[in-house]
């Protein structure tokens, strides 16, 4: 087997318009890649310079304040936080199925990984989708298999399935291609040619994580608790998408204001908000706003604002509240490339025959 020793490649995080857990339950969701990215670099040691006494061992680096090492199924971390352990339990789970199915037989199986993240890790912006999206493609390049970007997908969702089960799929399908589309579980992603790199998007980070197979969870509960209530809601999420294809294509940043703050109300009643949540949403409305709603699962996480670029003094006004709260905050604009490969170098073969 050829191998390629060290292969970086990057892969956007997003940002839902309209539609998260609606999305769940068959109905279409507009999403788009934001300009924050994840990079992922593999390096597979070459098995004649190895200097280590251990096979099969993987070394983590990144730049989210911890770093690891892997074998015989033990991990030893240089910070071991309850999150950071998560990710990397997680990372080595993904790593043992991607190995098995890929370099089982070969006599190295030494990796080393580094991440380098500049999406909010638990604020609902596909900072895990993007991770997987990143692996997969940095993994099979460095083993010489090309693949496309919808393997790369399709590998994706498979590898994101490990960790969580229910993944509708849509934030995989956005971090491989980039640029606005619409989602359905029925048909997948459908990019959307409406240019909106001109819309003011501001991303506020709540600094709350959140566990989104809990809130998936919540919200299935409330669906089977008030079956009628549920119906109504997702009748009012029909009538707010459709409304919303407009307001992008005609750029009418108003009308699509609005129609966030709808959306933002019926999350509220999925008892998706926290106090929080509520106070970021409540400054955006004191002015220099269109609309403003929780973007992802909600109970934490991220707040998407559709910023009113004529009312700058209450924009500025808007910026200064939420450094009081001493909360993070960017503005976005769509990435439109979605999953890149960035370097790839240094070429060696390794013996991949069954033992």
């Amino acid at each position: 087997m050829v191998i390629l020793s060290d292969v970086s490649a990057t892969s956007p995080g997003k940002a839902i318009l309209f539609g998260e857990h609606f999305v769940v339950y068959g109905y279409s969701s507009i999403i788009f890649a934001i300009d924050k990215k994840l990079r992922i670099t593999i390096k597979f040691e070459d098995p004649e310079k190895r200097t280590n006494n251990y096979k099969n061992k993987i070394k983590i680096f990144s730049n989210l304040g911890f770093s690891a090492e892997i074998f015989d199924s033990k991990i030893i971390m240089s910070n071991r936080s309850p999150s950071d352990y998560s990710i990397v339990k997680n990372l080595n789970k993904i790593m043992d199925y991607l190995i098995d199915n890929n370099i089982r037989h070969s006599n190295n199986k030494d990796i080393t990984i580094s991440i380098d993240s500049e999406i909010p890790i638990g604020g609902g912006l596909g900072s895990s989708s993007a991770f997987c999206v990143s692996l997969i493609g940095a993994f099979y390049r460095g083993l010489n298999i090309n693949l496309d970007k919808k393997a790369i997908c399709e590998k994706s969702i498979e590898i994101e399935k490990l960790i969580y089960q229910n993944t509708s799929g849509i934030d995989c399908n956005i971090c491989t291609f980039g640029g606005l589309g619409i989602y359905s579980k029925l048909f997948g992603l459908k990019k959307l040619e409406y240019d909106i790199h001109d819309f003011p998007f501001l991303i506020i980070d709540t600094g709350i994580s959140h566990d989104t197979f809990e809130l998936v969870n919540r919200v299935k509960k409330i669906k089977e608790r008030d079956v009628e209530l549920f119906k109504k809601l997702c009748k009012e999420y029909e009538r707010i998408f459709n409304f919303s294809i407009g307001s992008l294509e005609n750029k009418k940043l108003e009308s699509l204001g609005i129609l966030m703050n709808e959306n933002h109300s019926l999350l509220e009643n999925l008892n998706l908000s926290n106090p929080v949540i509520d106070k970021i949403v409540n400054i955006c409305k004191m002015g220099g706003t269109f609309g403003t709603k929780i973007t992802g699962s909600g109970g934490g996480g991220c707040v998407l604002s559709l910023i009113d670029e004529c009312e700058q003094n209450l924009v500025n006004r808007l910026l200064k509240k939420l450094d009081e709260l001493d909360l993070k905050y960017f503005f976005t604009t769509p990435n439109d490339d979605g999953f890149k490969f960035e370097s790839t170098t240094s070429i060696y073969e390794i013996n991949n025959e069954k033992n």
